[in-house]
C-alpha cells in the first residue's frame, strides 16, 4: 500500500511539473512572412535569412515561415492572398500606387507608426511613396535605379570602349552582332525593363525629367510630338538588334543566368543587382570583369539625368494577430539591413550606410552613378497610376518591340489607357 501511494505521488509530482512548464511557457507564435526573393542562398534572400535568424534567436517562442517567388509570381500570390484576407503577417512589396496603395486603400494594410521609425537614416524622400491618404504604409528597403552591367573582358576583347551616348551603344552593339555575341539581355517576358528603358529615352531625347510624371498627372498627352523622338528611338534600338532574339521570351532568371555565364556583353537591370559581383554561383572570372556603366546620353538629355526611385517596401497586413511583434521585427530589420546588405554588395538601402575604402569597384561605381546625377525622374510612368495601365502598358511596349504596333499606334493608345486610368482614380 505504501508502495501504490508513493509511486501515485511521484505521478502526481510528475504531472505538476509538466501541465506547470506546459502554462508558464510562452505561446508558440508562427509569423508568415513573404518576399520575390526566392534564392535564400546569396545576395538578398540570403541577407533576409539572417536577419530571421537574429529575431528567432531574439524570440525563442517564434517561428517565421517564408514564402518567396520571382517579381511577377508573387505579385500574383498577393492578389491571391489578398482576395482571401491571408496576406503574410509581413511582406515584401512595391511603393507604388497600383501596389502599396491599393492595398491600403483597401483596408489590408497596418498603418506604420512612423515616430517609432523616425531616427533610423532615411534617405531624403524615400519614405514619401509609401504615404497614402495622409498615412505611411510601408518602410522603404532601398533606392533603386536604372543601369547597363557589361563584362570589361568582353568589351576588352573586342577592343570597344563603353559608349557614352545612344549612337554609340548601338555601334557597339552591331560589333557584338557581328561577332556573333549577345550585345545585351533583360527580362523583356515581364516588360517592365522596356519602359524603364523607354523612359529614359524620353528624357535623353527632350532633356525634361519631369515630362513623364507630368503627363500621367494629365498636363501633356502622350501624343505631343515630344514623345515621337524617344519612341523611334527604342525602336531603333530594337532593330539593331541590341538585344538577344529571345528578348519577348526571356525573363529575369533566364536573362540574368546568361549575362553570368558570360554568354551576353550587357545586362540591362536595376541598381539592386549589385550582388552580382559577389554571387558565387557564377564564375570568378566573371565577378572580377562585371561593371556598370550609365545609361547613354541622347541629343537632349545627359549622362547624369538618371531615373532614381524608392525601390520596395516592407509593409504589415492589417489582419496580423501579432502588430506589436511585426512591428518589432521590422524594428530589426530596419537596423541590421543597411549594414548588412551594404557589406555583401546587395543593393543601396534606402538608409544612410557608411561607405568604405575596402567596398568593391561595382558598389563603388553604382554609388557614384547614384551622387553624381543631375537629375532624378522618378518613378517609370507604367507605376503612377493603376493596375489595369500598368497591364496595358507592359502589353504595349511588347507589341512595339515585336513590330505590332508603330510608334504612332504606341503613343495614342498609351495615352489612351492613361486617360481611362486617371478618370477610374
Amino acid at each position: 500500500m505504501k508502495r501504490v501511494l508513493a509511486i501515485s505521488c511521484v505521478l502526481v509530482l510528475l504531472c505538476t511539473i509538466v501541465l506547470a512548464s506546459v502554462f508558464s511557457a510562452e505561446p508558440r507564435i508562427t509569423l508568415r512572412m513573404g518576399d520575390p526573393h526566392p534564392d535564400r542562398q546569396h545576395t538578398w534572400g540570403a541577407v533576409i535569412e539572417q536577419i530571421n535568424a537574429a529575431f528567432e534567436k531574439a524570440h525563442p517562442n517564434v517561428k517565421i515561415v517564408s514564402e518567396s517567388y520571382q517579381d511577377q509570381a508573387w505579385q500574383q500570390k498577393v492578389k491571391i492572398y489578398a482576395a482571401s484576407n491571408q496576406l503574410p503577417d509581413v511582406f515584401k512589396y512595391w511603393s507604388f500606387a497600383q501596389y502599396t496603395g491599393a492595398l491600403a486603400n483597401a483596408g489590408l494594410l497596418l498603418p506604420i507608426p512612423e515616430k517609432q521609425f523616425a531616427n533610423m537614416g532615411w534617405l531624403p524622400g524615400t519614405l514619401d511613396p509609401n504615404r497614402f491618404n495622409g498615412k505611411l504604409y510601408g518602410l522603404p528597403i532601398s533606392v533603386d535605379f536604372l543601369v547597363i552591367y557589361y563584362n570589361k573582358a568582353i568589351f576588352k576583347k573586342y577592343g570597344l570602349k563603353v559608349p557614352s551616348t545612344i549612337n554609340q551603344l548601338i555601334a557597339t552593339a552591331k560589333v557584338f552582332h557581328d561577332n556573333n555575341v549577345i550585345p545585351m539581355v533583360t527580362d523583356g517576358k515581364d516588360a517592365w525593363p522596356l519602359n524603364l528603358l523607354w523612359d529614359n529615352l524620353v528624357i535623353r531625347t527632350t532633356g525634361n525629367p519631369t515630362l513623364i510624371p507630368q503627363t500621367m498627372d494629365r498636363k501633356f498627352k502622350f501624343t505631343n510630338p515630344l514623345f515621337m523622338p524617344g519612341t523611334k528611338m527604342y525602336k531603333q534600338l530594337i532593330d539593331s538588334k541590341l538585344f538577344a532574339d529571345d528578348l519577348l521570351t526571356s525573363d529575369y532568371g533566364a536573362s540574368r543566368n546568361l549575362f553570368g555565364q558570360e554568354k551576353a556583353a550587357m545586362y540591362l537591370m536595376g541598381s539592386w543587382e549589385q550582388g552580382l559581383s559577389t554571387d558565387t554561383s557564377f564564375s570568378e572570372s566573371f565577378r572580377n570583369n562585371v561593371s556598370v556603366m550609365k545609361i547613354p546620353a541622347g541629343p537632349k538629355g545627359t549622362i547624369n539625368d538618371l531615373q532614381a526611385w524608392g525601390g520596395g517596401n516592407y509593409v504589415i497586413s492589417a489582419h496580423t494577430k501579432y502588430k506589436s511583434l511585426c512591428i518589432d521585427y521590422l524594428k530589426m530589420l530596419y537596423t541590421m539591413f543597411p549594414k548588412l546588405v551594404w557589406e555583401n554588395k546587395v543593393c543601396i538601402p534606402a538608409q544612410k550606410v557608411k561607405t568604405s575604402p575596402s567596398d568593391n569597384q561595382l558598389s563603388k561605381d553604382l554609388m557614384a552613378i547614384l551622387s553624381s546625377a543631375k537629375t532624378t525622374s522618378g518613378t517609370v510612368h507604367i507605376d503612377l497610376s493603376t493596375a489595369d495601365f500598368n497591364t496595358t502598358g507592359n502589353k504595349l511596349i511588347q507589341e512595339l518591340t515585336a513590330g505590332l504596333k508603330t510608334p504612332d499606334q504606341f503613343l495614342s493608345e498609351l495615352d489612351t489607357a492613361a486617360e481611362t486610368a486617371s478618370k477610374s482614380k
